[in-house]
């Protein structure tokens, strides 16, 4: 397996899984493992990761269930080669990954995903300094897609009660219901994200269904650090087989 210049393979501490990253520039973040111990996946389901920049969500998901058919879309060429040594270095061929504007996929794609999952960007363009690297600018501000145009790509996807779950920021969580539900997706679980036991929650992780009845269970929130800067308990096993709590 070729490791090019200024990349590592880092050990997930998930069974065993490795991945291949940029030293410097691009790398997943903890929120991707959060989003991927969220979802409700279940065995045979046919997922699509939308932006799945370095695999790390499919990776992950191969512990969630048997049986899943994966694929990866990355609009980066770069990003979703480096995905796919990832996969192979895993023996996890089957894994598909795809070099594609998630917003440019073909309509054949329409109604055949029991889920799809992102983590996207969290900032709009007129948010925050834009990184002068390229990777990094992409993942963090809706450079190649707006999160009306990726919640619109995950509902035509979507089979009838098809799953879309995503993780973003707690303060566009207004935005984000509302897009949703104009889409036909209806809110279903959420849990809010808290740094810190006595911090304000950041970011939230929400999964809707498509064509659901409205309900929305709202679960106990996720506390990242203990007080002295450690994983909180729920964090560690995480990486304790790849079990979700």
């Amino acid at each position: 397996m070729e490791i090019k210049d200024n990349e590592t393979v880092d050990d997930l501490l998930i069974s065993g899984l490795k991945i291949i990253q940029k030293a410097r520039g691009f790398r997943f973040s903890l929120d991707a493992v959060l989003l991927a111990h969220f979802v409700t996946v279940k065995e045979k389901d046919k997922v699509i990761d939308l932006g799945t920049g370095t695999g790390i969500i499919p990776l992950l998901l191969t512990t969630r269930a048997k049986g899943l058919d994966l694929t990866g879309v990355e609009i980066q060429k770069e990003i979703a080669e480096m995905a796919q040594r990832s996969m192979i270095l895993n023996g996890l061929n089957e894994i598909k990954i795809m070099n594609e504007d998630l917003r440019q996929l073909p309509k054949s794609f329409n109604g055949q995903y029991d889920l799809v999952v992102a983590n996207p960007p969290y900032l709009p363009l007129n948010q925050g300094k834009i990184s002068p690297l390229p990777e990094v600018a992409i993942s963090r501000h809706e450079i190649k897609c707006s999160l009306e145009e990726l919640v619109r790509t995950a509902a035509r996807l979507l089979k009838p009660q098809g799953r879309f779950a995503l993780i973003h920021k707690s303060d566009r969580l207004t935005e984000l219901m509302l897009v949703l539900k104009a889409n036909d997706l209806e809110p279903r679980r959420m849990r809010l994200i808290h740094p810190k036991l006595e911090k304000n929650a950041n970011l939230v992780l929400l999964e809707a269904r498509k064509g659901a009845q409205p309900y929305l269970e709202v679960l106990n929130p996720l506390i990242v650090y203990e007080r002295d800067g450690s994983y909180s308990q729920e964090l560690l096993e995480y990486y304790l087989g790849g079990e979700s709590r």
